[in-house]
């Protein structure tokens, strides 16, 4: 009997199963083999767009037809349906499993060997997306990463950590987020006796998660770092370690939980299960626990999505037109426009959590309803005060705490407040008053909590009724659970001396958390730091002290408290004159870290990072009122721009440029702030007006006109103008100060330039010679380009020397965050082991490459890894899709046109496809790609590397 296989296009034995219908009736069957599948059923699932008039005679057809391909005996009739009759091991999913469950039991490596070389591509492939195989296929995909984990695991355990090391390190970079996979690495390093590269894949993930997450390394990994430094021996690890429940962990990220869940048990339990049949809205009143409820309703189903969940945290965008920057900056495309969000979803397989919705409903409600008609494989969750009212939205009404619950949380915060704090027959009935009165909302019983430092429960029972005129609403259309939770917030308000008011009413304009230093500019008290102490005591502000790393303490508001004290500055008239205090901070502390130069570049790019949400609060708010002051600060993000390729500040210059604003000084900056935003996206021309703009206002003097002149050596670069490109680097060394990154930078495009214009020994040594230099200088966000630029000019003369920097390359950029860099050199990674015939490193490297860009709106570099693919398709002999790709690719107006080298191999690939495939075929293969958008290119790129 043929293996009917799943694991990758549906297939018998080793040979593809021609009929689309076949494919699609085979795989169902493959969803629950060895049980009935009725007729009604199979024709819905077989059928799903356009059933036949005369379902079942249709059905009986394909049936036939799937027999011919199956043989005898394997698919029977039986009422009311027919029935996949497998043993186990005929099926490859299940054989897949079977082989796991061997090798847990002390079966050997090569069945985890056997098991994973079972996967030809993701299971179900051209299904995979579509109802009702995207459960099973996302578990399926999930086995294998588990498999895979085990297999690393299985080198550790038999004494060869320099073979996990290997392996490892390829699956860490196909799932960066999986945590797992890092610790291996980590422990399979410290073993083979390389406790600085253990320590150094520590920092690296550290910076990933805290850049694109800003979360911290989980318990486990914390430990490994600990044992590292100590210089004990790493601990044994089980040999079935890494095989974990489905639902616990797939390798995608799932965010931590949270505060622990009290008496939603069944809420959590529909919630969960509504999930992926249309977007939820989680709807209450605020402080009722919504955002709690969503992060373990996120921790229980993230296991299921490949991709893992994305949180977009909207309570610190402040307009409808915030929303989509937001998302995509959560989900972590660099160099992504800044409102697609189509574009950086599409494709993924992962949840999508909104929260705190309300007060943009109307943009996320647009956005939700456009993700659910483009992204099937995404799933929403929102949290908001109403529902969203789109299309198939499923709201789930999150109501006050039962008493039992709401009694259970005051006690816990109230002896986390005051440790002799116990629950009995004395003070029961006293807390179970104060529940009542506060309407067993969460935030409100942890901030009444808060008071049992200073107040029994009977006191406090006794005094929230005394307090009754600050429980209403001062709006007449509040809901009565809206009030309350209001009148708690203004009754602990009143408890503060008018000093903490203050404090706490200034602190209020921070989007999110902010550091002693940022308080104390904009608080504006001398006291700052007594008062904030007090205001932490009470529970309105929190403290996040990072004890292990020694990091800077944040202080953060709740958001309910956050926005009540908005409104108290705004009704004593403080809000515009503190909101110029926030500006200025924000310029100031740019002016300090936003020049990424030297030893300290690193730290100055995470120092950004980590106050984004004060930047983007203090551009919003001066775009406004203050438009030459965002244009300073926007000028100072130039260098961060071009690192991370940040969509949010290249929509902030085209904002500011189009507004018609006096921008004053930094009127040039923001031209080439806008012109690295439009050369990323592919529009050169676009982006050679704002460099000429720029250059028309520039002041002598100004950094940017340095900037300008490097940006025009780019595009005359992509341009293949490489005389100019030369020209134009060297203007931007000469204007460039001593040890600028813009004139390091430049330096590199002009050897480029040498090198594509033929100059190769010059640029070798040329680049040589500022790898030196950069080393002198000491700078980490450099080190990636120098490696790039000696690999690149070495490409056509020494490929394996050239490779072997390119990878250096790579390695220096993941572990700063380089974007750009990366993404190039990925590019030329592929490139390059495609043309040394190493197919399946080269296929790996591509995704990764396609991966990276994907969404991003980066097309000039976009197409240029496109090319590769190409390549690499052809080298496969799989000639139509090389030749749909070329199609596309020419048929694209976006990028650079194609010279030098690149040019003449694309040609010969021409040539060689055209005789191998003929003139005609070759021609409705371009055809094909030409008619491809932009996303359907990369998705063809994309497929044909996965199923290889």
């Amino acid at each position: 009997m043929a293996l009917v296989r799943v694991l990758g296009a549906i297939a018998v034995g080793d040979a593809p199963v021609r009929s689309a219908r076949v494919r699609r009736l085979l795989a169902v069957l493959a969803l629950e083999p060895g049980r009935v599948v009725a007729v009604d059923r199979l024709v819905a699932h077989v059928w799903p767009d356009d059933p036949p008039a005369h379902g079942e005679a249709a059905l009986h057809s394909a049936v036939a037809r799937a027999r011919r391909v199956l043989g005898d005996g394997v698919l029977r009739t039986e009422p009311p349906g027919y029935v996949l009759d497998l043993p186990p091991d005929g099926l490859d999913a299940t054989a897949a499993v079977v082989l796991r469950d061997r090798s847990r039991s002390g079966g050997g490596v090569d069945l985890l060997d056997e098991a994973l070389a079972l996967w030809r591509g993701p299971a179900f492939a051209e299904f995979a997306d579509e109802d009702p195989f995207r459960p099973v296929a996302a578990r399926l995909d999930e086995l294998r990463a588990d498999l895979e984990d085990a297999r690393a695991q299985a080198d550790l355990d038999l004494g060869r950590p320099g073979d996990a090391v290997a392996r490892l390190e390829e699956l860490v970079a196909a799932a960066p987020f999986r945590e797992r996979r890092r610790e291996l690495l980590v422990e399979a390093l410290h073993r083979a006796g390389r406790a600085g590269d253990a320590l150094a894949a520590v920092a690296a993930h550290r910076r990933l998660l805290a850049d694109e997450l800003g979360l911290d390394p989980g318990p486990e990994m914390r430990r490994l770092e600990a044992r590292v430094l100590a210089g004990a021996p790493a601990p044994e690890v089980a040999a079935n370690a890494p095989f974990v429940a489905l639902e616990a962990a797939n390798g995608a990220f799932v965010p931590p939980p949270g505060p622990a869940l009290l008496g939603r048990d069944t809420a959590l339990a529909g919630i969960t299960a509504a999930i992926g049949d249309g977007p939820v809205t989680l709807v209450g009143p605020g402080g009722v626990g919504k955002t709690t409820l969503a992060r373990h309703v996120a921790a229980a189903v993230g296991g299921a999505f490949a991709d893992g969940v994305v949180v977009t945290e909207l309570a610190t965008v402040t307009a409808g037109t915030e929303v989509a920057p937001a998302v995509v900056a959560a989900v972590g495309a660099p160099g992504a426009a800044g409102t697609d969000v189509l574009a950086v979803l599409r494709g993924r397989r992962l949840l999508l959590v909104l929260d705190n919705a309300e007060h943009v409903v109307d943009a996320v409600a647009a956005l939700v309803a456009d993700v659910g008609a483009a992204c099937p494989t995404v799933a929403v969750l929102a949290t908001s005060r109403e529902p969203l009212g789109v299309p198939g939205e499923r709201v789930r009404p999150v109501p006050p705490l039962a008493e039992e619950a709401a009694v259970a949380l005051f006690v816990e915060r109230a002896a986390a407040a005051d440790p002799a704090f116990v629950l009995s027959d004395g003070n029961r009935d006293a807390v179970t008053e104060v529940c009542r009165l506060l309407d067993r909302l969460p935030l409100a019983l942890e901030l009444a909590a808060a008071r049992m430092r200073v107040l029994s429960p009977a006191e406090l029972a006794a005094d929230l009724p005394g307090q009754r005129r600050f429980l209403r609403s001062p709006h007449r259309g509040a809901d009565l659970r809206h009030r309350t939770l209001h009148a708690v917030v203004d009754w602990s308000y009143r408890l503060l001396s008018e000093r903490e008011r203050d404090v706490l009413c200034r602190l209020a304009v921070f989007a999110g958390s902010v550091t002693l230093p940022a308080a104390r500019a904009v608080a504006d008290d001398p006291d700052l730091d007594g008062v904030l102490a007090d205001l932490v005591d009470k529970s309105l502000v929190t403290a996040s002290v990072d004890h292990a790393r020694g990091g800077p303490s944040r202080y953060a508001l709740l958001e309910t408290v956050r926005a009540y004290a908005r409104e108290r500055l705004g009704e004593a008239g403080g809000s515009e004159a503190t909101r110029r205090r926030h500006a200025d901070h924000v310029l100031a502390f740019l002016e300090r870290e936003g020049a990424l130069a030297g030893p300290d570049a690193a730290r100055r790019l995470a120092a950004v990072t980590a106050e984004w949400d004060e930047v983007r609060a203090a551009v919003a708010w001066s775009t406004e009122h203050d438009p030459a002051h965002a244009a300073a600060i926007t000028a100072r993000l130039v260098d961060v721009a071009e690192v991370r390729m940040t969509p949010e500040i290249f929509a902030w210059a085209d904002a500011l440029l189009t507004s018609g604003a006096d921008l004053g000084p930094a009127h040039a900056a923001v031209h080439a702030v806008a012109a690295g935003g439009a050369r990323f996206a592919g529009d050169l021309e676009g982006a050679g007006a704002h460099v000429a703009a720029g250059r028309a206002v520039v002041a002598p003097g100004d950094r940017a006109a340095a900037v300008l002149a490097y940006l025009q050596a780019e595009l005359d670069l992509f341009a293949g103008r490489v005389p100019e490109c030369a020209r134009a680097a060297a203007e931007a060394e000469r204007l460039a100060a001593a040890g600028d990154r813009v004139g390091l930078l430049a330096v590199g495009s002009r050897l480029l330039a040498a090198a594509y214009g033929g100059d190769v020994a010059a640029a070798e040594a040329e680049a040589d010679a500022l790898a030196a230099t950069v080393r002198g200088i000491g700078d980490p966000l450099l080190a990636p380009w120098i490696a790039y630029l000696a690999g690149e000019v070495r490409a056509d003369r020494d490929p394996a020397g050239a490779l072997e920097r390119m990878e250096e390359a790579v390695r220096l950029a993941r572990d700063v965050g380089e974007q750009y860099a990366l993404g190039v050199a990925l590019v030329t990674v592929t490139s390059l082991r495609a043309r040394a015939r190493d197919t399946a490193a080269a296929a790996r490297s591509a995704l990764a490459s396609l991966e990276h860009w994907r969404g991003t709106g980066n097309r000039t570099h976009q197409w240029v890894g496109l090319r590769g693919v190409a390549e690499l398709l052809a080298e496969d002999r799989r000639d139509e899709l090389a030749a749909e790709l070329l199609g596309g690719l020419a048929a694209r107006r976006s990028g650079g046109p194609l010279f030098g080298p690149d040019a003449a191999r694309l040609a010969t690939l021409r040539e060689s496809l055209a005789a191998r495939l003929g003139d005609d075929v070759l021609a409705r293969a371009a055809r094909r790609g030409a008619a491809r958008d932009d996303e359907g290119l990369v998705d063809l790129a994309r497929e044909a590397l996965r199923e290889r």
